[in-house]
């Protein structure tokens, strides 16, 4: 399946050799999950959750039980993200020496700063993006500027990644391979 916006094919990834011929249709399921290259990136903290409606809660909690992992242990990316806690961010030339945050975070961020020259605004610029998500602990539907928070030269996520529910339209389903 694709997004519906960019037209990016969401993907799991499996290493080695298989019995399925290529592109054929696979019903992914938990146990399958667990031997993805997705969930051992999850597992060493070289992957951040970004969860959108179509995925399957149940695929949806093992990613959540890797990234789990990942933080407990201080693996990979967890040891120095940034996301909750908060970036500065002047210009745009800060953008690739920041700390690590959320990956959407940090391309909203980029795209912001192609017609910007400060942070003054940017909550402005997400709230007519009107990206919607819900927030999956209340179960709330809000808009992703609702969970941004900009203090000075200073933007942060204030809810964690994995409990946020991107609301998007289901791309088209294609035979990737």
């Amino acid at each position: 399946m694709t997004d519906d916006a960019s037209g990016r094919p969401i993907a799991f990834v499996f290493a080695g050799t298989t019995f399925q011929e290529d592109g054929s249709a696979v019903l992914l399921t938990r146990d399958l999950l667990r031997k993805s290259v997705n969930i051992g990136l999850a597992r060493a903290g070289f992957a951040y959750p970004l969860y959108y409606n179509t995925l399957f809660a149940t695929l949806r909690e093992e990613v959540s039980n890797a990234i789990a992992y990942a933080k407990k242990k201080r693996l990979g990316y967890w040891p120095t993200d940034k996301t909750t806690i908060g970036v500065t961010v002047r210009t745009s030339p800060d953008l690739p020496t920041i700390p690590p945050i959320w990956p959407k975070l940090w391309r909203r961020l980029e795209e912001f700063f192609q017609r910007n020259t400060s942070l003054t605004g940017f909550i402005d610029f997400l709230e007519r993006r009107n990206e919607r998500v819900d927030v999956l602990p209340l179960m709330e539907e809000r808009g992703l500027h609702d969970l941004v928070e900009v203090r000075g030269h200073t933007v942060r996520l204030t809810e964690r990644p994995e409990n946020i529910h991107v609301i998007g339209k289901a791309g088209r389903r294609c035979r990737c391979v």
